[in-house]
């Protein structure tokens, strides 16, 4: 909505909120869920609340010259609150060429696989360095954690847009992105496991 006017024009914003519930629950026949060499799936279950809530706004500085930015609280029933924003800057220099840059903390929660899933389990073999790397066989279930937290990205982006106005209907947009990600959500292989305890990383070693 307008919120004001400045003499450079109208200062708009946004503001909302919002609470949602995200769930999963299965079902496997149990003639299915043991006795395979691959396969041996068992049904997930669970479920999140998030309650989240939000402001934009858009601020004409002076003639082609534009402040945006955004703000953004999320709670997460499983991992707590984390706070998101954006701050943007943007300048039509002529009608042909616009330039932008934004500044942002973003994030991605886990979904409810990653959080919940029931496992699935394979047969394979690893070469064991605590054996002579020895071949050994290994039953490995993949399972979700429900101690994830939100991946966090720090984000820089400058760009520029080029609409000339003697080629109508024509655009080009170029921008550069520079992402720094904190507590990335993955997996690892069963080698991997196990290489990392033996060079000492106690945290793969209950695996």
């Amino acid at each position: 909505f307008d919120a004001f006017q400045l003499p450079a024009g109208t200062v708009a914003l946004a503001i909302g909120a919002e609470h949602r519930r995200e769930q999963i629950s299965g079902h496997v026949d149990t003639a299915f869920q043991t006795g395979w060499a691959v396969g041996n799936f068992l049904p997930s279950f669970g479920k999140y609340n998030v309650t989240e809530a939000y402001l934009e706004a858009l601020v004409p500085i002076f003639k082609g010259f534009e402040f945006n930015g955004a703000i953004r609280g999320t709670d997460y029933s499983t991992s707590g609150y984390v706070t998101t924003w954006k701050a943007g800057l943007t300048y039509q220099v002529i009608p042909d060429i616009r330039f932008r840059v934004t500044r942002s903390r973003d994030i991605r929660a886990p979904n409810l696989a990653e959080l919940f899933q029931g496992g699935s389990t394979r047969v394979n073999a690893v070469q064991d360095p605590f054996n002579n790397n020895v071949s050994t066989p290994f039953a490995g279930t993949t399972t979700g954690n429900r101690s994830l937290a939100p991946e966090k990205a720090d984000q820089w982006g400058v760009g520029v847009v080029l609409e000339p106005t003697f080629l109508p209907g024509v655009g080009l947009s170029v921008d550069y992105y520079d992402i720094r990600l904190k507590g990335g959500i993955g997996s690892v292989t069963a080698q991997v496991a196990i290489d990392r305890c033996h060079q000492g990383i106690t945290a793969y070693c209950a695996a």
